[in-house]
């Protein structure tokens, strides 16, 4: 993506791998561990199962009451409500981007284009930008991407 004419071919491998982007499945982490993947078809659906199950790997053990919880606060002067389920933290982040910069860049042109059509957070969620990379830092701001990613 950033090579310039001076710099040599790149060489790779005879192997070939197909991927059908219709296959590609759009997904969220959790809802109790960062590793666990769940589509957005199914998010709503295994969300509401876990807030009943029986504590432990895909349970938090609320009666149907306890479901039903929220909690009001105040940030930077004004009354938010969190209710169970609301995003607190928005990250990007990876730790081979040195290897793989593209696909950080690709991050932040897609946090661009979200704000350009309207997108926003609420003004209390965490975002986190974590590029591991200040290489990769360097190319959010030559991209102009930067300003989008906080």
């Amino acid at each position: 993506m950033f090579a310039d004419a001076n710099q040599p071919e790149p060489v790779f491998s005879g192997d070939v791998m197909h991927l059908d982007l219709a296959s590609v499945v759009p997904s969220l982490s959790g809802p109790k561990r960062p590793h666990d993947r769940v589509t957005f078809a199914n998010m709503k659906k295994d969300f509401t199962a876990c807030m009943t199950n029986k504590v432990g790997f895909k349970g938090f053990g609320f009666d149907e009451a306890g479901t039903k919880k929220s909690k009001n606060f105040i940030y930077e002067g004004k009354e938010y409500t969190f209710n169970h389920g609301d995003v607190v933290i928005a990250a990007i982040t990876s730790c081979t981007n040195t290897s793989n910069p593209d696909v950080m860049l690709a991050a932040g042109i897609l946090a661009k284009n979200a704000v350009e059509k309207g997108l926003s957070t609420k003004p209390y969620i965490k975002k986190s930008l974590s590029p591991g990379s200040h290489v990769v830092t360097e190319y959010y701001k030559i991209a102009g991407v930067d300003k989008y990613m906080d």
